[in-house]
């Protein structure tokens, strides 16, 4: 397990983070925005008063750019996993992060977060130039229940010097009450992180950390919400005032898409902090951002986890949702076991995601780290007129892409760019149609019988009978 500081100081070492110094006259939302857009390295910034902030830690390149670092490197690294580790590297690290079946004994250490009570305004969270409040972003919550601990991300808004008005997922807040204690916490390691955003897109937030992966990596620590990651940076005890409060962002967090969320009023009881605190923050709603990283890697994992176990075999190579297309497309290398598995592939990877409106699937030799080549092999191998298969137009919705306003569903779209395109006309398989899906004889026969009825149609007509 890496803290979160010392995750952060392993970026500066390997020159992959600048350290900026305020005061900042522009909002460092729009700063960490901006770096992200230009592909720069993750930001810290430096502040006379307040603690500090980093953005872009769990995010990276853009992979239509040519860059040397991996959109997944610096989470990579996050989680432990060697610095050239590839994408399947990361996609099965992230799978042991989560249940497990079983009730990994948790390990446990002092809580770093033990600085003086301070004031939740002490920290002086970021406030963009349209917020009306400084914003709470990559936080897990954690609350307890009788069968142990769960997390989930958070993101949301401080009102006053006493007041959260944040979003969870239902699940979530379908195990509180009001008078329940939570607690929200800050800077976590990065495996923390990951876990709650990877139980929130798999839809099993109610399932206790006592029996995730996570608890064997990241040592923990007893709140009066429940079991956070000993290493947090800053920790927020508060009490549930409101389950339905009169609270709307026009902003969502990434794993909103996937999982249906709702708003808390927290009363902040206390806020403890290290002494030289640090904390993620994300530019929410803008491309690249960290919360959208997260969420994709998370989701990419769970679907290699599944389609590999799905037929008892492990077909797919990889899998990733770019967030280059904001999640809304997913990629997937793999091996085509027999004709028509790559329409089965696709339609078992709608069904185990509501993000995307189109699978993309490539040979299984494609490296996910040349993206270049990925979408080369779109527009060398497969063709529009063949290749590109629409679903009905009545396909149920996918939840990020946001192209459509009309608030309609629209058709999904597989493309099967999985086939040589030097291969000999008679080496590729044509698609089913009336015309070749049944033997030559059948469709004599068929003819025959065809031509038959029609012919006493018109001998019908020709006596004076009505058709």
């Amino acid at each position: 397990m890496i803290p979160f500081t010392q995750y952060v100081r392993g970026l500066a070492g390997d020159d992959d983070l600048v350290r900026l110094d305020g005061p900042f006259e522009v909002p460092v939302d729009v700063l960490a925005a901006e770096a992200l857009r230009a592909s720069g390295p993750a930001l810290r910034f430096q502040r006379p008063t307040g603690i500090d902030l980093v953005s872009g830690v769990f995010s990276g390149p853009d992979q239509t750019q040519h860059r040397e670092a991996r959109p997944w490197s610096r989470l990579a690294l996050g989680l432990g996993v060697e610095p050239d580790a590839t994408l399947v590297d990361l996609l099965e690290t992230i799978s042991t992060l989560g249940p497990t079946g079983g009730n990994p004994e948790p390990t446990y250490a002092g809580q770093a977060a033990s600085g003086t009570d301070i004031d939740v305004q002490d920290l002086q969270l970021p406030q963009g130039e349209t917020d009306m409040w400084p914003a709470v972003t990559l936080g897990v919550a954690s609350a307890s229940t009788a069968d142990g601990t769960h997390w989930a991300p958070v993101h949301g808004s401080v009102v006053g010097g006493d007041t959260l008005r944040v979003r969870v997922p239902d699940a979530l807040s379908s195990l509180v009450a009001d008078g329940t204690t939570m607690t929200i916490a800050l800077g976590v390691p990065p495996a923390a992180i990951t876990t709650a955003y990877l139980l929130a897109v798999t839809e099993q937030t109610t399932t206790p950390i006592q029996s995730c992966g996570v608890t064997g990596t990241v040592p923990l620590v007893p709140t009066n919400g429940g079991l956070v990651p000993s290493a947090t940076e800053v920790v927020i005890e508060t009490t549930v005032v409101d389950r339905q409060p009169d609270f709307r962002s026009d902003r969502r967090e990434g794993w909103e898409y996937v999982v249906a969320s709702g708003p808390l009023s927290l009363s902040v009881e206390s806020v403890r902090a290290t002494d030289t605190p640090v904390i993620p923050i994300s530019p929410v709603g803008r491309p690249l951002a960290d919360d959208i990283q997260l969420t994709g890697l998370a989701t990419a994992a769970t679907l290699y986890h599944r389609v590999n176990n799905y037929w008892g075999i492990s077909p797919v190579e990889w899998v990733m949702l770019p967030a280059e297309a904001e999640l809304g497309i997913c990629f997937v290398a793999s091996d085509v076991l027999y004709g028509g598995f790559e329409w089965q592939l696709a339609n078992i990877l709608f069904s185990f995601s509501s993000l995307f409106d189109t699978v993309v699937i490539v040979d299984e030799d494609v490296p996910p780290q040349d993206f270049g080549r990925v979408l080369a092999d779109v527009w060398l191998k497969s063709h529009p007129a063949r290749d590109w298969t629409f679903s009905e137009p009545d396909a149920p919705a996918a939840t990020r892409p946001h192209y459509r306003t009309d608030n309609e569903t629209g058709s999904r779209l597989y493309v099967n760019a999985a086939w040589d395109p030097r291969w000999k006309e008679t080496y590729i398989a044509p698609r089913v149609t009336f015309q070749n899906s049944f033997p030559g004889n059948v469709r004599d026969v068929a003819r025959a019988l065809w031509d038959e009825s029609d012919t006493g149609l018109e001998d019908t007509n020709e006596s004076g009978a009505s058709r």
